[in-house]
């Protein structure tokens, strides 16, 4: 009878090191299967978004806007609906009702007796599945005492170096900035007005319906992916009162950088030029303050960007999405943000 003869250790090792290789090439292969799919789908929450916004302006007539300032979000009278004739929610809580999240919408409805206006409704902890990319998954910030949700998408504004931009007010003062409606607010998402703190003068930006938007709804940026630092995509310990300022107070905010951005390229005739805002990969590092409460390099966070690799993505006025190189020319990317520069671009070329 022949006895049986088991494996030698050489062939035990030879046997796992094959293994191993097999795992070490499918690996790879199998994360890109992952982000493809999630790529995929957030492909699909830019087209929810972009539908989203269509519907609204289908009924509306114009689309949203990207709401007031952000002092108004904390007034307790604006809790209960807009004080001052124009919304001063943002746009992503505009279109809720267009997402199915009706439910979401009525939570606004508090009875005006907080202190923190929207806040006080509880609605700014609520994530929303279509504003969350899902290679970042939900993300949520903190200052401290209050919690909050954070979108993943932003609406586009003119570039810092625009011949004429003049700023914003992102809060209400004495009034607008000079120039401000006309060479800041240049996409489909504008600001909705200004309030006089002082008194009752109201400025309104109006809305934007089809027939503004001149370059073509299908040649204009509606929203994109906005950039976000991997470091800061969850609440620790460390984080909490050092948030940055710049998502305050997440995707409810009115016109503030947490639903808008820009493309802040190098312009010929920019009166004072700024350093560029490029298209920002999640993974790229940032410059933190000493403090470490708010980020040195402000210029990071208030652009694009995304947490796919050389890639954002983004939807179009007609309801499209693209996928956009990271490495496209930010002065195309500027005009593209545009709805009336009268600028001739190819969409090739992103």
């Amino acid at each position: 009878m022949r006895e049986s003869r088991g494996f030698t250790l050489v062939e035990l090792l030879v046997v796992i090191a094959i293994i191993g290789v097999l795992v070490a090439l499918l690996l790879p292969a199998v994360q890109a299967a992952r982000e493809a799919a999630r790529r995929t789908q957030c492909v699909n929450n830019l087209k929810q978004i972009g539908l989203a916004c269509h519907n609204y302006a289908s009924t509306e007539g114009q689309f949203p806007t990207a709401g007031g300032a952000v002092n108004q979000f904390f007034d307790p009278e604006e809790a209960t609906g807009p004080k001052y004739g124009y919304e001063n929610a943002g746009w992503m809580y505009q279109v809720l009702p267009y997402l199915e999240e009706q439910n979401k919408y009525e939570l606004r409805q508090g009875d005006g007796t907080g202190s923190k206006g929207f806040i006080d409704t509880g609605l700014v902890e609520y994530q929303v599945a279509a504003y969350a990319c899902p290679t970042r998954q939900n993300r949520y910030g903190a200052d401290g005492v209050d919690i909050y949700a954070l979108g993943d998408y932003a609406g586009v504004m003119a570039s810092h170096n625009d011949p004429g931009w003049s700023g914003f007010e992102w809060q209400n003062t004495t009034g607008p900035r000079s120039n401000e409606k006309d060479a800041v607010w240049t996409g489909i998402l504008i600001k909705g007005g200004q309030v006089n703190i002082n008194g009752p003068q109201v400025w309104k930006f109006g809305r934007v319906g089809f027939q503004r938007i001149t370059d073509g709804s299908s040649n204009t940026i509606l929203v994109a992916e906005k950039a976000a630092w991997s470091e800061t995509y969850s609440i620790s310990s460390s984080l909490i009162g050092k948030h940055p300022y710049w998502e305050l107070y997440g995707y409810y905010i009115g016109a503030d950088w947490p639903t808008m951005r820009q493309f802040g390229a190098l312009t010929q005739g920019a009166s004072s030029p700024l350093p560029e805002v490029r298209v920002k990969d999640d993974s790229e590092s940032r410059i933190k303050n000493p403090v470490g409460k708010q980020f040195a390099n402000l210029p990071d966070e208030q652009g694009f960007g995304s947490a796919h690799p050389g890639v954002f993505l983004a939807a179009f006025g007609d309801g499209s999405a693209r996928v956009i190189n990271n490495s496209a020319d930010l002065l195309l990317l500027d005009s593209l943000g545009k709805r009336a520069d009268g600028a001739v671009v190819s969409l090739e070329d992103i």
